[in-house]
């Protein structure tokens, strides 16, 4: 009978523990990344995706491979910008520039899936020219 109650209660643990660890997964999960993290992975160093779609966007036969990746990747990153806080300025203006950001990074990426050099050279330009305006009027000293 000991074992029995036993068994039952690592087996009760066990249910009980995968449920946390699961719910805490999740909110992880549901956290966005934040606007450092999300500028780092996307813009810092030769192979973030902004230097590598520079280069490769320069030519007349990119390697769509390449391009379809890290467009993707800009899409993905680029998705959390609008739920962050701006670390000054406006908050409803911040969430204006971000989510135009994000949709920018949304054309970008569906012309890359298309092999659609002159939108994808288009979207990637309204990333490029978006940065600026942003930077001035939320990004610290």
């Amino acid at each position: 009978m000991k074992s029995l109650i036993c068994a039952a209660s690592v087996a009760m643990m066990l249910v009980v523990g995968g449920m946390a660890s699961r719910n805490t997964a999740t909110a992880a999960a549901d956290d966005p990344e934040s606007i450092s993290k999300i500028m780092s992975t996307l813009h810092k160093g030769k192979k973030a995706p902004m230097s590598v779609l520079k280069t490769a966007l320069k030519s007349d036969t990119p390697d769509w491979a390449a391009v379809k990746k890290e467009s993707e990747a800009y899409a993905k990153h680029s998705a959390d910008m609008p739920k962050n806080d701006p670390p000054k300025g406006d908050a409803e203006a911040f969430k204006k520039l971000a989510k135009a950001y994000a949709d920018f990074a949304k054309d970008l990426e569906g012309a890359a899936k298309k092999e659609d050099l002159a939108a994808t050279q288009a979207a990637f330009k309204k990333i490029s020219g978006s940065c600026k305006s942003c930077h001035e009027a939320h990004k610290e000293d």
